[in-house]
């Protein structure tokens, strides 16, 4: 049976609307119908709610341009950060790899708090610039290798019955579009108990030539069946769509002379729709994969906003839910 969810991060944004609308998470649960969260861990336990009870998977905080970092690249880091500060930041206090390790192993053991079945760790690499010019520093291979390196050296921290999903991107690392590098990362992972969670819209950012969700649903199904065996990795879906071709085929491939914090965010929200499917290609495409689970990874800026779009994607579906009716 699969479970349904839906993605929340407990930011004070979103806790201060429940708390006003006299809401519980539980009750949007409840009156979406789903089974649960998918939560994003970024914070120390003690310093988010707890929701246990809701949490079916936790979402691992993730660094998108870390490989300098990892293979200590000096001049690499010099010219992405303006001071050892910033650096510092970003990697939340480590200034060296081992530090780094532990920053993750904290976050590990504050996602394990919340009793999660499977936890997400994405898989790939970017930076500030190439995110505009697309001539990336690492191939596929490259970053599927550190990241594997970077998984086993903490993965003794996850407990043996808790599933490790490992997200595609559509920057170079776990793409999911080559079945032959989808087997060299996993014949890296020294662990057992590990998986795929295919992020649908992640995918669809592979192929720019995309303009309709059946297209969509279509490309999707097909990359999943090149993936022959190692299809049955794939344990959960990020469910979005996201059909952003015109954009990736329009937007000038150079790094913008005004470069800060909000063009980043605005490029990648506009490769990265996260929108609800409209469609039963939604449907297609889970009755190609047949996951476990299933996060609706829907962007949203309010709890308000989130219900009907919640609304719209399950009802492609024909999900049952209170919602839906």
């Amino acid at each position: 049976m699969t479970k349904h969810l839906i993605n929340y991060c407990p930011i004070d944004w979103y806790e201060d609307e429940l708390k006003r609308k006299g809401m519980t998470l539980a009750g949007l649960v409840q009156q979406l119908g789903v089974d649960g969260i998918e939560q994003f861990i970024y914070r120390d336990p003690e310093a988010f709610p707890d929701y246990k009870e809701l949490t079916i998977g936790a979402h691992l905080n993730y660094w998108p341009y870390w490989m300098d970092f990892w293979l200590r690249k000096a001049k690499r880091l010099q010219q992405q950060f303006r001071s050892i500060h910033e650096r510092q930041t970003y990697f939340k206090t480590a200034m060296s790899c081992d530090e780094w390790l532990a920053v993750i192993r904290r976050n590990i053991c504050a996602a394990i708090s919340q009793k999660p079945e499977y936890l997400v760790w994405h898989v790939a690499e970017v930076d500030t610039e190439t995110i505009f010019a697309f001539d990336f520093r690492y191939d596929d291979r490259e970053v599927l290798a550190a990241s594997a390196d970077v998984f086993n050296a903490v993965a003794d921290e996850i407990p043996a019955n808790v599933t490790v999903l490992f997200e595609n991107l559509w920057w170079p690392g776990l793409r999911l579009t080559d079945a032959r590098k989808v087997k060299f990362f996993f014949e890296r992972i020294e662990r057992k108990n590990v998986g795929i969670m295919l992020d649908t819209g992640h995918l669809m950012n592979t192929n720019p030539r995309l303009r309709t969700e059946v297209e969509a649903a279509d490309y999707v199904c097909r990359t999943v069946d090149k993936l022959g065996p190692y299809a049955e990795l794939i344990k959960g879906v990020h469910l979005s769509c996201s059909l952003s071709g015109k954009y990736l085929r329009s937007f000038e491939r150079k790094v913008p002379a005004n470069l800060n914090a909000e063009v980043i965010w605005r490029h990648i929200a506009a490769i990265d729709l996260h929108k609800p499917f409209t469609t039963t290609a939604a449907k297609q495409i889970l009755q190609c994969v047949q996951p476990q689970y299933v996060n609706h990874e829907l962007a949203y800026e309010t709890i308000e906003e989130m219900i009907p779009l919640m609304q719209q994607q399950l009802s492609c579906l024909l999900y049952t839910s209170d919602a839906a009716d």
